[in-house]
């Protein structure tokens, strides 16, 4: 059985030059001018499989957005968040999800597929139990399928067995079933 860890690790960066494109959390505006302040994540979780690696990045409950919000008021204060659009700046609680796949006919080719979106409302005031509860970054990555090597000549299977298949594709189901609902989950408990 793949099991999910997770640990706490230092806020990531976003942005195009960074690990993560995404933001958690931004305050922003509708048109993204003046460009928004961001913060990234500050937990990370990791399951590897013999087919597939799964990563994501989330926002532990106890985050107190301190450099966020210090950035935030100072754009305030200086009136660093005038939007061009006439509206006000608001925060927006972001969740992305990446799917990648290799594939193998005469070359190894990677294909992914980026979706990105929110399961709560735009806020005035940054609410905390929408940031730590409706953002997350979620990789999921097939690995490539190599050739199996020849087998060597082996005796005649016995009737006992510690290897169960059944057991270990049951396992490989669960697995894949949790990583998906991890994603899908938040949104059906929440509405």
């Amino acid at each position: 059985t793949e099991t999910l860890t997770c640990k706490d690790i230092a806020t990531t960066a976003t942005g195009p030059d960074s690990e993560l494109f995404y933001a958690s959390v931004s305050y922003r505006c509708q048109d993204l001018l003046p460009p928004p302040i961001q913060t990234g994540f500050n937990r990370k979780c990791t399951a590897d499989g013999p087919t597939f690696e799964y990563t994501c990045y989330e926002l532990s409950e106890g985050t107190q957005f301190i450099t966020f919000m210090s950035e935030v008021e100072s754009a305030i204060r200086n009136a660093g968040m005038n939007c061009t659009d006439d509206k006000d700046p608001f925060y927006f609680y972001q969740y992305t999800r990446t799917e990648g796949t290799f594939y193998i006919n005469s070359v190894v080719s990677y294909s992914e597929n980026v979706s990105v979106g929110n399961l709560f409302n735009d806020t005035a005031g940054l609410d905390k139990v929408f940031a730590t509860t409706g953002t997350l970054y979620s990789i999921y990555k097939t690995k490539p399928l190599t050739a199996a090597p020849t087998p060597a000549p082996t005796p005649a299977p016995t009737t006992s067995s510690s290897h169960n298949p059944i057991a270990a594709s049951k396992n490989w189901l669960t697995m894949f079933v949790a990583v998906s609902l991890h994603y899908s989950v938040m949104y059906s408990l929440l509405f």
